[in-house]
């Protein structure tokens, strides 16, 4: 039989909201028009952005719920390493991002030549989804 460790609910769904609201101002208000520059580059024009705009709703909903499977993890992981303060927290989350997203996304940037301004997004969203989510998520409380 499996297992399924317990992680706080409370602390689950706080960084998944952490994560879709850090998202949605990153994305939008603060760095949108320089992040759709870079993906109308990328993509080769702005068409893309017509079939988002129809989906939005439903691509928000899933993000939501991958957000709290990234929040569910990340209290999982501070739960078995028995992070017991923040700066054990923000290392955790540091190990997260420097160990697993940067060889991700400078893997991604190689090999799919993607413009440098998406991958600073990138840069900028995972330090926040690793470092500050296992912060926020160590001071509710995971256990």
């Amino acid at each position: 039989m499996i297992h399924i460790p317990y992680v706080a609910g409370g602390s689950v769904l706080l960084g998944a909201l952490y994560n879709q609201l850090s998202g949605a101002f990153v994305y939008g208000p603060i760095f949108g028009k320089v992040w759709l520059e870079a993906m109308n580059k990328d993509k080769g024009g702005e068409a893309w952005i017509e079939k988002d705009k129809q989906e939005l709703p439903v691509l928000l909903v899933k993000e939501f719920f991958f957000n709290l499977g990234k929040a569910w993890v990340t209290g999982l992981l501070l739960n078995l390493t028995q992070a017991r303060t923040v700066s054990q927290a923000a290392q955790l989350g540091a190990f997260l991002y420097f160990g697993v997203l940067v060889p991700s996304i400078l893997s991604e940037s190689m090999w799919e030549k993607r413009p440098c301004d998406l991958q600073k997004f990138k840069f900028l969203s995972g330090f926040s989804s690793t470092v500050i989510l296992a912060i926020i998520m160590h001071s509710w409380g995971t256990a």
